[in-house]
């Protein structure tokens, strides 16, 4: 078992708490204005935290620095 924080901002959460939701192998520790704390069970927690990075990053903060380049 290893923990871990996910920072994001407000508008995100909603999404980065549904990826977060989709795995058995991630608990939710805790939420704030600005992050979430896991904690990521079983082997090799240190690779699907990574993979769990790539994937917000493709899936939200992708979206992100799209909208904020129409600004």
């Amino acid at each position: 078992m290893e923990n871990y924080r996910i920072y994001c901002d407000e508008t995100e959460r909603a999404e980065v708490m549904s990826i977060l939701r989709k795995y058995n192998d991630v608990v939710i520790d805790n939420v704030d204005s600005n992050s979430v704390g896991i904690t990521i069970e079983g082997d090799n927690a240190e690779s699907f935290y990574h993979q769990l990075l790539d994937e917000i990053d493709r899936d939200v903060h992708q979206y992100r620095r799209e909208r904020d380049s129409i600004h």
